[in-house]
């Protein structure tokens, strides 16, 4: 067990002989705080002793309080991050140089790459022809990648090509019943409230890991800047979207899953179903393009670290994480 999701209702959480003591009309259970790392709170009507904070403080687990939509409301974490001030200059002075180009080609990259991927790996799984056209779409759309680069608005032009026919892709893949014709964040359709509330768990497992290696996650290379948006967490989080939620969602629909949805949320019985699922996929093995195979997990903190060390100097160069197909 790393993270701990508490979902229910009436649910206490305290600290006793080292051990936190979680109460539930379901009975009573111990977790030692050494076998976590993040205790997530995805429903109202749970308490946590401040002693139960302490003891997770110590061992360096994360603590986050998510709203009905998935997204991080607050959260407690130690106060242990890398290298922060030699970090964060450069980052900040990144965004006037050409290195800022050069993080935002290898995260619209990775993107579009790992688009094509999952599209190019169903195409084979399940003998569809028009998902290796969709790929070859979004390869077509990636070539224009250079020309863009030094104009934000270019590069999410490039972005948006590849995006009309990878969701184009993705809607061949799932039943017809759930009425999904393509990314809408505003629809009420299941896959897209899902993917609404994936993506929202996955920022947080980036922001998490962008702090820890001492980046500041509210100043992007891509995204606008704005009082309160994580835009380093959207870049950056672009790169797994497609492995890390997109494929977990198409398998469980696939699968016969199916969520609750009431006016346009999800409930919240399937709002801890699918934090749950999300949690144990991050801990599926790959093998990423470059540099040795890890858990999803892993990947995600490790390339918060090689962005760090790449715009401290410390590396070379910066590739984003793509699974092969």
């Amino acid at each position: 067990m790393r993270e701990l999701v508490i979902a229910g209702y009436g649910v206490s959480v305290r600290a006793r002989r080292g051990l936190l003591l979680i109460t539930s009309r379901e009975g009573r259970r111990e977790v030692s705080p050494a076998d976590l790392d993040a205790v997530i709170v995805a429903t109202g009507g749970v308490s946590i002793s401040s002693k139960a904070v302490r003891l997770l403080m110590s061992h360096g687990v994360d603590l986050v309080f998510l709203d009905s939509r998935g997204r991080p409301l607050g959260r407690v974490y130690p106060p242990f991050i890398n290298r922060t001030v030699a970090t964060r200059r450069a980052q900040y002075a990144a965004y006037n140089t050409w290195r800022r180009w050069e993080v935002v080609a290898a995260l619209v990259e990775a993107k579009l790459r790992n688009q094509a991927n999952l599209l190019r790996y169903y195409a084979k799984s399940r003998g569809l022809r028009e998902l290796r056209d969709c790929a070859a779409e979004v390869l077509d759309a990636l070539e224009g990648l250079p020309a863009a680069l030094g104009n934000a608005r270019a590069v999410l032009n490039v972005e948006a090509r590849a995006a009309r026919a990878y969701w184009s892709g993705v809607a061949l893949l799932l039943p017809a019943e759930l009425g999904f014709d393509g990314r809408d964040p505003d629809s009420p359709d299941p896959m897209n409230v899902c993917l609404n509330y994936a993506y929202a768990l996955l920022y947080s497992q980036c922001w998490r890991a962008l702090t820890l290696a001492g980046l500041d996650p509210y100043a992007g290379f891509l995204h606008a800047d704005r009082s309160g948006k994580e835009s380093l967490v959207y870049d950056y989080s672009d790169q797994f979207k497609p492995p890390a939620v997109d494929r977990l969602l198409i398998r469980a629909f696939s699968s016969g899953w199916r969520p609750g949805v009431e006016r346009g949320l999800l409930t919240p019985g399937s709002r801890g179903e699918l934090v749950k699922m999300f949690l144990e996929w991050l801990g599926r093995r790959v093998r990423p393009s470059t540099g040795q195979p890890c858990t999803l997990r892993q990947a995600v903190r490790r390339w918060a670290f090689r962005l760090a060390a790449f715009l401290r100097g410390d590396e070379r160069a910066y590739r984003g994480f793509v699974e092969p197909w």
